[in-house]
């Protein structure tokens, strides 16, 4: 498989995790040391990975709501053999995200390392 077929596979993994939680494991698609931030209200938050599987665990997820898909990778670049980004959109629930990915290869493994988000729209 090549690098880029392998990013592509782990964002899919991403937006599976993102639409039903439960319906895969979340320490195959997010580092243990991920740092996950976005801002709200002009603040700058940043939860560690535990904390962000914990938040995304705890809500309904937007399967079981009947919330409608919305996903796509809007861009990629492979920086080294080891090193990846991406930006992609996500729909959650009734929130509309952009998410920036960095990906490293661990121990043989592509794992998200950092997710920096940004809320685009918001749905009624």
């Amino acid at each position: 498989m090549t690098q880029t077929h392998a990013v592509v596979a782990l964002i899919e993994d991403y937006f599976e995790l993102a639409y039903e939680p439960k319906s895969r494991e979340f320490n195959k698609v997010f580092h243990p040391s991920c740092i996950v931030q976005w801002l709200h209200d002009g603040h700058l938050d940043t939860i560690s990975s535990l904390d962000y599987a914990a938040l995304i665990n705890g809500r309904p997820s937007p399967q079981s709501t009947g919330a409608p898909r919305d996903e796509a990778i809007l861009s990629m670049e492979n920086i080294s053999d080891s090193l990846s980004t991406a930006t992609v959109r996500v729909r959650i629930g009734k929130k509309l995200f952009n998410d920036h990915f960095v990906m490293h290869k661990v121990d043989g493994r592509w794992l998200i390392t950092v997710k920096a988000s940004s809320l685009v729209h918001t749905f009624d």
